[in-house]
């Protein structure tokens, strides 16, 4: 099961980001049910599986709100032209992420260290490859980088927090 949702996560991250730049939202929809379809299917779902996409939104909407309303990340694709609300295929990623943290990243969980500092340094990259590819641009480099990178760090360390507090909870939610 970790390698299909890693395989699906990045195939729900292309999908996303060219989506965005291409100007096409629901095909990261349909990569999102099928990412969650296939992890219902299989019951790898849980209880805190449900627990950590619920604060991946809240999180995601505090950060990538952020983001957006301080002019760090100028996304594209953007349905609702709120100035203090991420676009909607930045919180398809987030809600995609948390379904598959602790399935298809279970190895950052289980090695915190490296799971921070991929953290650290590879959520930063995921948003300065987005800009690559066209679906965002990112004024000032550092500025953002730096804010995304102690963002997502703090995020990991609630991730961690949440799957140690139910290390024994595997209530299945189906």
């Amino acid at each position: 099961m970790t390698l299909i949702n890693v395989i699906l996560l990045n195939v729900l991250w292309f999908t996303c980001v060219l989506g965005a730049a291409n100007d096409l939202l629901w095909p990261g929809f349909v990569v999102l049910l099928v990412l969650i379809g296939i992890n219902i299917y299989k019951k790898s779902l849980n209880k805190i599986d449900v627990k950590i996409v619920l604060f991946s939104i809240i999180f995601g909407l505090v950060i990538d709100g952020i983001l957006h309303a301080r002019g760090m990340v100028n996304y594209e694709l953007k349905i609702l032209d709120a100035a203090f609300l991420p676009p909607i295929w930045i919180m398809i990623l987030w809600v995609g992420f948390g379904a598959t943290v602790r399935t298809g990243m279970q190895w950052l969980l289980n090695h915190p260290k490296i799971g921070a500092m991929f953290m650290l340094i590879g959520a930063p990259l995921s948003y300065v490859s987005a800009a690559k590819l066209g679906a965002a641009q990112i004024p000032v480099l550092w500025h953002a980088m730096s804010f995304i990178g102690i963002s997502w760090l703090v995020y990991f360390v609630f991730i961690v927090w949440f799957t140690q507090q139910d290390k024994d909870s595997s209530d299945a939610i189906v």
